[in-house]
């Protein structure tokens, strides 16, 4: 829930938006689990985020479904 607003959970395909490192970063969703979502992110956002693989994990509370699988 944001700011009293019950928000969706992402499905495998979707484009999430997140934030890390006081930026905004988008990916899709590869794999849903209970709190959170596994999300393929560019080898450019890998790379500013000093991440050694394409992938993250994000907590259902901290992204904006912004375009979603159809």
């Amino acid at each position: 829930m944001k700011n009293g607003i019950k928000i969706r959970k992402a499905k495998v395909g979707d484009t999430i938006l997140f934030k890390r490192k006081n930026n905004n970063w988008s990916g899709t969703v590869f794999l849903v689990r209970d709190n959170s979502v596994l999300v393929h992110i560019s080898e450019q956002a890998a790379m500013h985020l000093n991440y050694e693989t394409v992938s993250t994990v994000v907590r259902h509370d901290n992204y904006d479904v912004i375009s979603h699988n159809v």
